[in-house]
């Protein structure tokens, strides 16, 4: 329970992305929207799975090497808990700019998507999952993982909890379009809305929840 806690909870604030969330609605908004939705959630899984093997790998080599494997891994938690929190206390202090808004809407990738929205194609829908998945959340989660001293077996486990949990949300989004397609595009477009208007809010949260709890459970170890 240690480490499943802490790993859903990340999943959770994953899923939460409002990104994430506002970018695929778009994609299903799109012609092919069932094809390219498919591509986003492969670019997502891909996304997800580069950034944690790559973490937990990194993390685990320090750890491995210095004398205070345990501590390091510990310190890197807190550094990114704190860059977390300056990021998100920035986000937080400019939500009510409604320029700075629009401008971080546009930042979410909606501008970066290939051509023009009903022009996407798969490939640039498996872009577009790559740039959305929330690495530095992904990251947390692989060095919790190594904090927690966690090898083999557990570690696919942890992967894959994680996995579930942090696409949860687009998830259910496209199995719901695809059951019902029409009812979907209504709901979802408000969604978006809804998303985009509180966006800076959530995302500060969010932010400042995962570094939070990065701070606290990396101190917890160093003292």
């Amino acid at each position: 329970m240690g480490l499943i806690l802490p790993i859903v909870f990340l999943g959770l604030m994953a899923s939460l992305s409002p990104a994430t969330i506002v970018v695929f609605v778009l994609v299903l908004g799109t012609s092919r929207a069932s094809v390219n939705a498919l591509g986003f959630l492969i670019g997502w899984g891909l996304s997800l799975t580069l950034v944690f093997i790559g973490s937990y790998a990194l993390a685990r080599s320090g750890a491995n090497e210095s004398e205070g494997g345990r501590t390091t891994v510990a310190v890197l938690q807190v550094l990114l808990g704190l860059a977390l929190l300056v990021v998100s206390a920035r986000v937080w202090r400019r939500r009510g700019d409604s320029t700075q808004r629009s401008t971080e809407t546009s930042s979410w990738g909606t501008d970066r998507i290939p051509g023009r929205l009903q022009d996407l194609t798969p490939v640039g829908a498996v872009v577009v999952g790559i740039l959305k998945q929330p690495w530095a959340i992904t990251a947390a989660a692989a060095l919790v993982v190594v904090h927690h001293d966690t090898t083999g077996l557990l570690v696919a486990i942890a992967f894959a909890l994680f996995t579930v949990v942090s696409t949860a949300t687009v998830g259910m989004m496209f199995l719901y379009h695809t059951r019902h397609p029409g009812e979907a595009q209504a709901r979802l477009a408000d969604l978006r809305d809804r998303v985009v208007a509180a966006g800076p809010a959530l995302s500060a949260l969010v932010g400042m929840l995962v570094g939070g709890f990065l701070i606290i459970d990396g101190l917890t170890s160093l003292t």
